[in-house]
């Protein structure tokens, strides 16, 4: 099995540099970009993967994650339809219910059964065909079949990934025991669903930062450590926490401010305790990240998407892709 190693991008920065990345993630041989959709907080993901499909050849072009609460599902669609002509057929459509795009509206995440639909009816607007919504039959242009990959945390949101989606997105940090609830609940999802798990490709969305200034990598991923802190904590069941961490993630999330979502400098990274960056992230020297990797690869996942959000990312994509990548054996 061939691991799939990809860049996830948020553009909490200048779209120029947000391009860059991607051109840069192609030529260091990563598989695919995943491009945040946060309005509130970020560029545009659409306008950085349509200019990446004409800047690049080989490279996956994936949302990490889209979401169904602020676009109409035709919209969605005609999106991912107009990206496949554009990239030649190297999207992926990665969508949730959303967070920090929605609570910075005052809104609520979707229910699953009104995210089930829209998934539904995107699919099949992406393909061409006619399909009811909300009373009205709609259909589109395109004659396309994009891979829908689920954004995923939760039991029951893992659980529906498991029924429908051509592949999982989760985030549940890096501890293996938090690795193994998510499988469980994709697999009863899909057992559900009268599909075969290992025809569903399960990538995990991991905070990882390598270097050989150490502290410096642990220093440096605290504002992707913080997003995957807070769903960690939110979505994981509690029984498959210890009592200390526990505690230190309800302080940390108490403290919470979804304004400074994704950012390197929020005040709250101050919570961040080295028990709750070791949980939800992989951080280090290359001696120290290669074995943790490889835990996961052995449990089943098949790829993963890295968040590199730190100040100079480029400079981690390449570290990473140099001393680590080879090493990963599927």
């Amino acid at each position: 099995m061939t691991i799939s190693f990809n860049v996830g991008i948020l553009p909490n920065r200048n779209v120029n540099d947000c391009i860059e990345q991607g051109v840069v993630a192609e030529q260091l041989g990563y598989d695919g970009v995943w491009v945040a959709d946060s309005h509130s907080l970020m560029r545009d993901p659409y306008a950085v993967l349509n200019v990446l499909a004409t800047k690049t050849e080989k490279l996956k072009l994936a949302t990490g994650v889209t979401l169904t609460g602020t676009r109409h599902p035709a919209v969605l669609a005609n999106s991912w339809a107009t990206l496949h002509e554009l990239s030649g057929g190297r999207e992926i459509l990665g969508i949730g219910v959303g967070e920090s795009a929605i609570y910075n509206l005052g809104m609520k995440p979707e229910k699953l059964a009104v995210f089930e639909e829209k998934v539904k009816v995107i699919r099949a607007l992406i393909k061409g065909e006619k399909i009811e919504y909300e009373g009205t039959e709609i259909t589109s242009w395109s004659d396309y079949n994009t891979p829908i990959f689920m954004a995923c945390s939760g039991p029951k949101s893992l659980q529906l990934g498991g029924r429908i989606a051509d592949g999982i997105l989760y985030q549940v940090g890096a501890d293996p025991g938090f690795h193994r609830y998510a499988m469980e609940n994709i697999r009863k999802g899909a057992e559900a669903a009268g599909r075969n798990f290992e025809d569903i490709k399960l990538y995990a969305r991991l905070a990882c930062s390598v270097s050989h200034d150490r502290e410096k990598a642990r220093e440096e991923i605290k504002g992707y450590c913080a997003i995957a802190a807070g769903t960690t904590f939110k979505t994981v069941p509690r029984d498959y926490f210890n009592d200390s961490l526990y505690q230190q993630l309800s302080a940390f999330k108490a403290n919470y401010d979804y304004a400074e979502h994704g950012s390197n400098v929020a005040k709250h990274h101050a919570l961040l305790t080295e028990d709750i960056i070791d949980a939800v992230a992989v951080a280090g020297t290359p001696e120290e990240v290669i074995p943790r990797l490889q835990e996961l690869v052995d449990m089943g996942v098949q790829g993963f998407v890295f968040p590199f959000a730190q100040p100079e990312p480029i400079t981690y994509m390449e570290t990473f892709a140099k001393e680590v990548m080879p090493k990963i054996k599927g």
